[in-house]
């Protein structure tokens, strides 16, 4: 078992035992690396910003490029007709707060961010401009805050 191996087992270890997950929600910290858990932002540049922070397991800053658009955040309800699910979808990309309690159908970005031989996809939500900035990296990276 390799070094990052064995700091990835620890931490789902330690991830576990710290709190008991409901049946529905993966134990495993998946942060930023699936896209119902992207890295919430401000518009494209907070998405730069926010992967130009991120340092490789080595201590480098690692390259990243945009894979494209990877949908809704959470998948629309199957019973909205196609005119209602493309409005919410509009309603959605307008930068605004969402509401307490508000279901989040922001769409995501993905990023291949390449440390080394290693390319990881990292999931940007670009609609959270009333969130703080992120302080948190996606497991086998690290950040500068």
């Amino acid at each position: 078992m390799n070094l990052r191996t064995a700091a990835l087992t620890l931490l789902l270890v330690t991830s576990a035992a710290r709190a008991e997950a409901p049946a529905n929600v993966a134990v495993a910290d998946s942060y930023g690396l699936a896209k119902e858990q992207a890295v919430e932002v401000c518009k494209p540049r907070g998405e730069h910003e926010y992967l130009a922070r991120l340092v490789c397991p080595n201590s480098e800053h690692p390259a990243f490029d945009r894979r494209g658009s990877f949908g809704e955040r959470t998948p629309l309800p199957d019973d909205l007709s196609e005119d209602a699910s493309n409005r919410l979808v509009e309603d959605m990309m307008g930068y605004k707060a969402l509401r307490a309690g508000e279901t989040d159908y922001h769409i995501v970005d993905g990023y291949d961010v390449v440390c080394g031989e290693t390319t990881t996809r990292v999931y940007l939500d670009m609609y959270h401009c009333d969130a703080p900035r992120p302080a948190r990296a996606p497991a086998g990276f690290s950040i500068i805050n």
